[in-house]
């Protein structure tokens, strides 16, 4: 049995600010570390449960998060960017059982949840694919989907772990932590977190059989609105992309792995452009 793992930072236990994020923060190091060890703990229990080989996605910030000298021997990990399947880069190659998503957080627009966002917390407001608002695991439930992959399991705050399940469906979930706010939460110490993600694993690859792929209808109606002007006047000299609104455009993707692309190419224009 195969497994695939993406792992974002901001749905780990104890994270609550940007001090967690980036090497300039004070706790960062701190922060790698509960995320590499709740990594560690979802590999051994997928492991203890029949999986032989795990396939992780370091998918937070510069993509280079992750301890990898913490993996077990049984695992790959896919590091940095740019890629085309983003979060969800490995899923493509051979055939994986099932999908987890470790450390994930709310969307842009959702009220509530630790420092939620999309992709970009800097450029996007929100993102929808035929009329349906999706965070991060909506999107990448439907890159592994393409390739007929199911997500099993998610971890995060309690925010995020509802929304995931409300737009993935009924799915084996781990809250370690309880928003507040966008920058504070009431949570979990690390060791019992992981204790809890080891058993939410286990769970999940019992009710394996009943997982199913989540797919988007194609193609797929893919809006974006950012948070500033300046990159939809640039990008609405496209001529595939049209500009809804002063801050939306619109982009028809044929598939999940064209919508993924055009996320990737929307993601490293938009660092450059935020005026």
């Amino acid at each position: 049995m195969r497994l695939y793992i993406s792992a974002d930072i901001e749905g780990i236990v104890g994270v609550v600010t940007r001090d967690h994020l980036a090497p300039e923060g004070f706790e960062y190091e701190r922060a790698r570390d509960w995320m590499t060890d709740t990594v560690v703990a979802a590999c051994e229990a997928a492991h203890e449960a029949g999986a032989t080989e795990i396939v992780v996605s370091d998918s937070h910030g510069n993509g280079e998060s992750l301890k990898i000298e913490k993996l077990p021997d049984y695992t790959q990990i896919v590091r940095s960017w740019p890629r085309p399947l983003t979060m969800m880069q490995g899923v493509e190659v051979g055939d994986f059982a099932g999908a987890l998503l470790i450390g994930y957080h709310a969307g842009a627009s959702n009220r509530g949840g630790v420092l939620s966002h999309t992709l970009s917390g800097s450029a996007f407001q929100e993102v929808r694919v035929n009329g349906q608002v999706l965070n991060e695991a909506g999107l990448n439930a439907a890159i592994a989907g393409h390739f007929g992959v199911p997500v099993i399991y998610a971890s995060g705050d309690d925010v995020a772990v509802a929304e995931i399940r409300d737009i993935v469906g009924d799915i084996e979930t781990t809250t370690v932590k309880w928003a507040h706010s966008t920058r504070s939460a009431r949570s979990l110490t690390p060791a019992v977190a992981h204790a809890a993600v080891r058993e939410g694993v286990k769970r999940a690859i019992a009710r394996i059989g009943e997982a199913k792929p989540f797919r988007l209808k194609a193609p797929m109606a893919l809006e974006v609105r950012f948070r500033h002007r300046l990159p939809v006047e640039h990008l609405a000299y496209l001529r595939f992309i049209t500009q809804v609104d002063t801050y939306t455009i619109r982009y028809e993707a044929t598939d999940a792995v064209d919508l993924s692309k055009f996320l990737m190419f929307l993601f490293g224009y938009s660092a450059t452009a935020t005026m």
